[in-house]
């Protein structure tokens, strides 16, 4: 940024030197801290060493004229005030240098008191410019330094949320042996899938909270029924299916988790309309719902569970491929059937790790 004068200083160019001594008298006694020069070669090479923040100059003088040091004095800074001296013939030229950064023009023969006036304008001009500049300067690092606060407050507020998210995945972790694990792995089947077939960031955030929460709704179904080694009575078996909406009724409560209710309501729903709670048919049913339904189900049959023995992965792909239509929708199994199974056991692995997915 440029830096303000310290005392108020012009360069006069002309290559009369009565205008000169003229100028130079009536600017010092203003005030002023004044250089002359005799020409535009001349003007140039005092400023490359002075940079005065004024310069008044003849338009027409030998060597370079008026317009060419305009033009070099605001290649080397843009903010510098230049007052043009030209005759009523010059006018159309006088014209061309305002529209190449020139603040003002004087025609000849030089009123004393105008080219004061026009000094006094052009600095306070160039003075605002400044000023505005550092200004904007000052806001810019400001804003940024908001920028970065917000970031921190940011980070430090998905922590408490993921701190959160473990804490309820902990309290039904309590009451149903497996499910820690079981809710991990089927996150990152889901959120791999949910990539694979494209679905954007803030969709796979949502999805992931939903696949940690998805059966929080169990916290309110009874130890007897959820824990009961024998199959279930009609009785207790409607009961369990009321899980989903347990689940919605504790996510509407918590507003940063409400975008995981889609899961937690429908991830028992079915592509046919076969499933619950509210029998959904087709793409009626979430897509983070569907996707985590096949997540699910990939899981349960490649790990064994009291009522079932685990089958290996290439055999579930299959079983997945002949659900397509029924239980899962075709478009996500065909994402699901294209990625490759290392996909599944890498994912698998870093969700038993407790790594980051």
């Amino acid at each position: 940024m440029a830096a303000l004068p310290s005392a108020r200083r012009v360069l006069i160019v002309d290559d009369e030197r009565d205008i000169r001594t003229t100028l130079h008298a009536v600017f010092g006694s203003a005030g002023y801290e004044c250089r002359t020069a005799p020409n535009g070669r001349e003007a140039a090479r005092l400023f490359e060493t002075e940079r005065s923040p004024l310069t008044i100059t003849d338009l027409k003088m030998p060597v370079m004229d008026g317009l060419q040091l305009l033009q070099h004095l605001k290649a080397r800074d843009a903010d510098a005030a230049v007052i043009m001296l030209t005759g009523a013939a010059d006018l159309t030229t006088a014209v061309e240098s305002l529209k190449q950064g020139a603040s003002d023009f004087i025609l000849k023969p030089v009123n004393l008191d105008q080219v004061l006036l026009a000094a006094e304008r052009a600095l306070e001009r160039r003075q605002l410019i400044l000023e505005r500049r550092e200004h904007q300067a000052l806001l810019e690092t400001r804003v940024a330094e908001a920028t970065r606060d917000l970031a921190a407050a940011l980070g430090q507020l998905r922590e408490t949320y993921q701190a959160t998210l473990e804490a309820l995945g902990s309290a039904l972790a309590t009451r149903e042996v497996g499910t820690e694990l079981h809710s991990r792995r089927v996150h990152a089947y889901s959120i791999a899938l949910a990539r694979a077939h494209g679905l954007a960031d803030e969709a796979i955030d949502a999805l992931g909270r939903g696949v940690l929460l998805h059966d929080i709704g169990k916290i309110g179904i009874s130890d007897s029924i959820l824990l009961k080694p024998g199959p279930l009575t009609p009785e207790e078996w409607a009961t369990m299916r009321s899980h989903p909406e347990f689940g919605r009724q504790i996510l509407e409560r918590i507003p940063f988790l409400r975008d995981a209710i889609p899961v937690v309501y429908h991830h028992h729903e079915r592509w046919d309309g076969t499933g619950y709670p509210l029998g959904l048919v087709g793409p009626a049913i979430p897509l983070g719902a569907r996707i985590f339904a096949l997540a699910d189900a990939f899981d349960a049959m490649t790990f064994d569970r009291p009522y079932s023995k685990a089958i290996p992965m290439e055999a579930a792909r299959e079983r997945i491929r002949e659900a397509a239509g029924t239980h899962f929708d075709p478009d996500v199994v065909a994402t699901f059937l294209a990625m490759p199974l290392l996909v599944f056991q890498q994912a698998r692995g870093r969700a038993e790790d407790r790594s980051p997915v």
